[in-house]
């Protein structure tokens, strides 16, 4: 129920009924207003309910007799005109003026005002305040006849019957206006969705004190626009509508509804930024202070240079710095001259001080976002490697399973009697898929040893004897290459500490890379020398190829120099020998001089 009354009181055609009762009512309770001011009828009629106990009576019939009667006896008029409906007598005791007898006036003593030595005295149905001028050497007897007063009476009773229905309906339209303006605040800006505060896209885009300005100019174009009309028409005090009535009313009904219907928009525009904080800070004001301070600012807090890179920033700071400081040794100087005061030579100084705060403050501040840069981009660096080496690891290991059945069942179909051109199909199978078994081998080597997982087996071995095993067990591959290797060892084994399966792979890497693309007729040479602390061997050949490549671009992984593809390899076999080489101790370089390919390893020398 309570969800149903709140969709219902925030919903638009809700508010937008109340916000049209609003102008409506206020409309209607204006064209009251101004209905009854132009009537012959005076307000006073709701309140007072006797006649001769009004202000009406008082200004309208007493105060004009006592002023009447006063001026007849001072200019000694032979009568008052017209014909007065009261009874007087009045005497300074000397002269007499009078239209009845006092003993006559004396009867209606209910009505009866007498002034007599400088005081008022009153009957039991007059007014009791007359505030009216008479000389203080007078004597007057003022009365109205029971007969006038009586008449005068059911004219007020007449009139307020009248008047009194206008008042409620004008008093009824004025309380449905507030109460639909009070709606109107609690609910703008509210939707029955959320207890937030939504904010018009058109109307309150305009400025706070824009709309404020705007509202009271309409309200003083509106109350000048009667006022104009009031005066521009001459209207009577009368109950019946003439053509100036109606003129008027339009008038202030059109005035009403068009200025309370702006002033309306613009006031609740207004309400729905205080409920949400906005009023002062959007506000053309507040904008214009709030932007030359943050001009200011922006000097001391670096914001003018935040679009720049830091280094710029650092470039434009100091630029700033140089002239400030020059600038304030020139006032220094300035002053100290013109003034001939120390204290006031100090000023820039002073100044200079907050300057070089200044400066060395904002440049703490830019040297720790460039830390904070390359920490955040070697961050990202680092789990993009291990999101790559993640991948690799996992790729290789989901071939592995496949790969094994692959090759199974292939050595299967090699013992079965095929015919010729079968068999020949099965040994390329057999070739190839060893091959793949090979590269998905690599990968996962790789894998591990680039994420430092890489499982060693650390003692000291000889180098020398572990290059001679590795060309040994070689034999075969080069001299199917027909490439001849010239050696140039130490006599003498060289220790070194590392792990000597992974160093195995490394140079039968390394050995197998330079056979197969070796140009024919050529020699691969591999040479060891040795120092107090370390031993080097270096493994060079010459390129069957144009090498248009850098030494780190064929270090990086699924990269050949040879970009023909006429040899086979998968481009892993450098990148696995350099991450054995560092995982095992050593290191690892590539050197590319004309058609000269060179690696060289090295190992710190253990002392056996």
């Amino acid at each position: 129920m309570v969800i149903k009354l709140r969709r219902f009181s925030r919903s638009k055609i809700t508010k937008f009924i109340a916000f049209t009762l609003a102008v409506l009512s206020l409309t209607a309770a204006m064209g009251y207003l101004i209905y009854l001011d132009n009537s012959d009828i005076k307000m006073e009629t709701i309140f007072v309910k006797e006649y001769s106990k009004s202000e009406t009576f008082l200004y309208r019939d007493l105060s004009r007799a006592i002023r009447d009667v006063s001026n007849h006896f001072i200019n000694d008029t032979d009568s008052i005109y017209p014909e007065p409906k009261y009874l007087y007598y009045i005497t300074d005791g000397v002269k007499i003026k009078h239209n009845e007898s006092l003993a006559d006036i004396l009867e209606h003593k209910d009505y009866l005002y007498m002034y007599k030595n400088q005081q008022w005295e009153y009957g039991e149905n007059t007014y009791k305040n007359v505030q009216s001028y008479v000389d203080d050497n007078y004597t007057l007897y003022l009365v109205f006849p029971e007969e006038y007063m009586m008449q005068m009476q059911s004219q007020w009773e007449e009139d307020r019957a009248w008047f009194l229905p206008y008042v409620v309906l004008m008093l009824v339209s004025a309380v449905l206006a507030l109460l639909c303006i009070i709606f109107l605040i609690g609910v703008t800006g509210r939707s029955a969705d959320d207890k937030e505060v939504h904010l018009n896209s058109y109307v309150d885009r305009i400025y706070s004190d824009i709309q404020l300005i705007a509202m009271l100019f309409t309200l003083y174009m509106w109350l000048s626009g009667l006022s104009d009309v009031l005066r521009s028409t001459y209207i009577t005090n009368s109950r019946v509508l003439s053509m100036e009535h109606y003129y008027v009313l339009i008038m202030t009904g059109i005035l009403t509804f068009a200025g309370s219907t702006i002033c309306g928009v613009l006031f609740l525009s207004l309400v729905r930024k205080i409920k949400a904080k906005r009023l002062v800070k959007h506000s053309a004001i507040y904008a214009c202070l709030s932007a030359i301070s943050r001009f200011i600012r922006s000097f001391f807090d670096d914001s003018r240079f935040e679009h720049f890179p830091l280094t710029k920033s650092l470039n434009r700071r100091q630029v700033i710095f140089t002239v400030a400081s020059a600038g304030m040794v020139f006032l220094s100087l300035f002053f100290l001259v013109v003034t001939r005061s120390f204290l006031v030579g100090l000023l820039p100084v002073f100044a200079e001080g907050a300057i070089i705060y200044w400066y060395f403050y904002e440049n703490r501040k830019t040297f720790d976002e460039i830390n904070l840069g390359f920490q955040e981009s070697l961050q990202e660096q680092m789990k993009s490697e291990r999101m790559k080496v993640d991948l690799i690891t996992n790729v290789s290991h989901d071939l592995k399973t496949p790969l094994t059945s692959i090759i199974s069942y292939v050595d299967l179909l090699s013992k079965e009697e095929l015919p010729e051109s079968a068999r020949d199909y099965v040994n390329i199978l057999a070739d190839k898929s060893g091959r793949l078994k090979n590269i998905v081998s690599d990968l996962f080597d790789l894998a591990k040893s680039t994420s430092g997982n890489l499982p060693l087996d650390m003692e000291n071995l000889d180098l020398r004897k572990l290059i001679e095993q590795t060309l040994g067990d070689m034999e075969d591959e080069i001299e199917r290459s027909e490439i001849r290797i010239k050696t140039r060892l130490t006599e003498t084994p060289v220790y070194i500490y590392s792990d000597g399966k992974k160093l195995y792979r490394v140079f039968q890497n390394i050995i197998g890379n330079a056979l197969k693309y070796s140009l024919q007729g050529t020699r691969v040479f591999i040479e060891m020398d040795m120092d107090d602390k370390s031993v080097n061997v270096t493994v060079k050949n010459t390129a069957s190829y144009d090498m248009d490549f850098t030494a780190e671009e064929v270090l990086q992984r699924f990269t050949r120099g040879d970009e023909s593809r006429t040899t086979e390899g998968s481009g892993l076999g450098l990148s696995i020998a350099e991450s054995f080489t560092w995982a095992c101790g050593g290191r690892f370089k590539v050197e590319i001089d004309g058609d000269q390919f060179k690696v060289k390893l090295e190992w710190p020398v253990v002392q056996v």
